[in-house]
């Protein structure tokens, strides 16, 4: 029985494992025990001695403050960006607006023009409904942009015409290019040329027949080149504020010029008269021109 013991013993000891430590016998670890734990608290040391990575939160009321500063700041955005100048001239008068750049507008009877003052160093644009003479000031490409065509400069001095679908376009100095919106066709024009817009798109350019640093109106002198007659009346309703009826529709034409320092019924005597034609002033501003009786 007590060999079985023993067999049974070395089988799971084969190497006497059991009896080497019964007997007292010291192991002969490669490090003694004070080296172990010396170097495990060196390990655990550093350990906590290393930096440990800061997450910083931000607080409700930083959150806050955060979502406060962006909101004001798109709002600053938006208020520089959309603020608007309109100028409307009315009948009868001509009106002169100076531009945040230095660039001057002159308008014409019945013009509006409107622009973003705060955007303007960044797109120097304006739009245009009706008759305005630019002076601009040299500096990035400035826009006048109508309904159906957009006008673009560097610096120089051009009038622009744009009146329900008309749009005329005269430079007077250095040089513009004109678009038309509908089919994105364009011209260049230079120095007393003009460039009129054409119902398929494009334009037919001319020379200007008689050819100034400023348009007349801008003098107070109306000039007229094969004109249609009724288009020729409806600038006079504009310069003086009235109203003109006509008993028939018109189909002549008129070439010449009269200056607007002059009562408007002179104005009318050397239209009428040409064609036989007559006129009466009616209630208030209104007059009616008809065909001089026989």
């Amino acid at each position: 029985m007590k060999q079985e013991n023993r067999h049974r013993d070395k089988k799971d000891d084969p190497k006497g494992l059991s009896d080497l430590l019964s007997s007292g016998m010291k192991i002969p670890w490669e490090k003694s025990k004070a080296q172990v734990w010396d170097e495990l608290e060196r390990k655990i040391d550093v350990q906590d001695r290393s930096p440990e990575p800061v997450v910083r939160t931000l607080s409700g009321r930083q959150w806050f403050a955060l979502a406060a500063t962006v909101t004001l700041l798109l709002a600053v955005a938006g208020f520089m960006r959309f603020y608007t100048v309109k100028t409307f001239c009315p009948n009868g008068v001509h009106t002169a607006v100076e531009l945040p750049d230095g660039s001057e507008v002159e308008l014409n009877a019945y013009t509006r023009i409107a622009y973003h003052p705060y955007w303007w160093f960044i797109s120097r644009e304006v739009d245009l409904d009706g008759e305005a003479f630019f002076q601009v000031e040299k500096g990035e490409k400035f826009r006048v942009v109508s309904s159906n065509a957009t006008t673009e400069v560097l610096g120089t001095t051009f009038n622009v015409y744009s009146r329900g679908e008309d749009y005329i376009v005269t430079c007077h100095t250095g040089s513009v290019k004109v678009t038309d919106r509908a089919y994105k066709k364009s011209v260049i024009l230079s120095p007393e040329e003009k460039s009129v817009l054409q119902p398929t798109g494009g334009f037919t350019v001319s020379r200007v027949p008689d050819p100034r640093t400023e348009p007349g109106w801008t003098k107070n002198l109306i000039m007229f080149g094969s004109t249609p007659l009724q288009l020729v009346f409806e600038e006079v309703e504009r310069q003086f504020g009235i109203v003109i009826e006509t008993t028939e529709e018109l189909q002549e034409v008129y070439s010449g010029n009269f200056s607007l320092d002059q009562p408007v019924e002179n104005i009318l005597s050397l239209l009428c008269v040409p064609f036989d034609l007559d006129y009466e002033r009616q209630s208030g501003n209104k007059y009616l021109v008809y065909p001089s009786p026989e």
